[in-house]
């Protein structure tokens, strides 16, 4: 996977007015930096997965029939 860069613009770059922040692929961002389009701010770190909690086994379950006796007259 590339890497990411958070770069602010310079210049006008890709519709995007001069000063904002955004985030480029390495090859791109270093490019437009040697053209003085951009500037590199940091390197974005890729977030870190979540584990899942361990599932726990199902329980059985035991249902209990109700009994209905009905009343003879």
């Amino acid at each position: 996977m590339a890497k990411k860069f958070k770069v602010r613009t310079a210049a006008v770059f890709n519709g995007t007015p001069p000063g904002s922040t955004i985030e480029l692929d390495e090859a791109v961002a270093k490019k437009y930096e040697v053209m003085k389009y951009l500037e590199i701010i940091e390197e974005v770190k890729p977030k870190p997965k979540k584990k899942a909690p361990a599932k726990k086994p199902a329980n059985k379950s035991t249902t209990a029939k109700k009994k209905t006796e009905s009343k003879k007259k």
